[in-house]
């Protein structure tokens, strides 16, 4: 999970919110296309164009407005609160595909799922939701503590698909496209630091935080080839 730094909301969706307040129209379903559609837009551009939950590759046709704390349930509490900014990120894909199998993780899997307030829920705005979730080089997900196991059960972040999209993605960094030219030491040092860095763009490398955890397990593994060479050498020596 890639932490999401929340900016300011854009000034048309704040002036549409200003000309709801107090009225029976104060309701996220009554938004106008339009202004749906700027909100997203804004929303994929905050996030480096990843999807805040699975760090997939998001655009505007693959992409829709998630509530982290469900719409319904900030509706039923108070009368507004659906239209909270700071509880708004863009997740993969639309909301068209939740009956496909292949994408029944994420945003989709979790639905309206809301639990004990969400206290068990690692929400990507967490400061700590980058080590709270780690990934190994087979692009598996691993839970490190007991909300984390939830958060993974709750998006489903063990999918099938997700992680073999995960894993693809991190053996053809790592590995190269034919999987036979691996990443020297000194170029891993610098893809840990390089990979959760923007690019011109304003984009994040897809799965970049799943890479960055692989990329150190990769070279802990050739420290540990390097280790047993000289381990080696020293032996024939003697």
């Amino acid at each position: 999970m890639k932490r999401i730094v929340k900016a300011g909301q854009p000034h048309e969706y704040t002036e549409w919110r200003n000309q709801m307040r107090g009225n029976e129209n104060e309701d996220y379903r009554t938004m106008p296309g339009d202004i749906r559609n700027i909100l997203l837009q804004v929303l994929n551009a905050e996030q480096g164009y990843l999807c805040g939950y699975t760090m997939q590759r998001i655009n505007l046709d693959m992409s829709h407005v998630e509530h982290i704390k469900p719409e319904s349930v900030c509706r039923a509490e108070v009368r507004g609160s659906d239209l909270d900014y700071a509880n708004m990120i863009a997740c993969y894909p639309k909301k068209s595909f939740k009956n496909k199998s292949d994408y029944t993780y994420g945003a989709i899997y979790k639905n309206s799922w809301w639990e004990q307030n969400g206290d068990h829920f690692i929400s990507p705005l967490n400061p700590q939701c980058e080590i709270r979730i780690n990934f190994n080089i087979k692009g598996e997900v691993i839970a490190l503590n007991d909300n984390a196991a939830k958060t993974i059960e709750v998006l489903y972040l063990d999918h099938k698909s997700l992680t073999e999209d995960r894993r693809r993605t991190i053996q053809e960094f790592i590995y190269g496209p034919n999987g036979d030219d691996p990443l020297s030491n000194n170029k891993t040092i610098q893809a840990i630091q390089s990979i959760v860095e923007r690019n011109h763009d304003g984009a994040f490398y897809v799965f970049c935080i799943a890479i960055k955890k692989a990329l150190q397990e990769h070279i802990a593994n050739l420290d540990k080839i390097a280790a047993k060479k000289k381990f080696a050498a020293q032996a024939k020596k003697k």
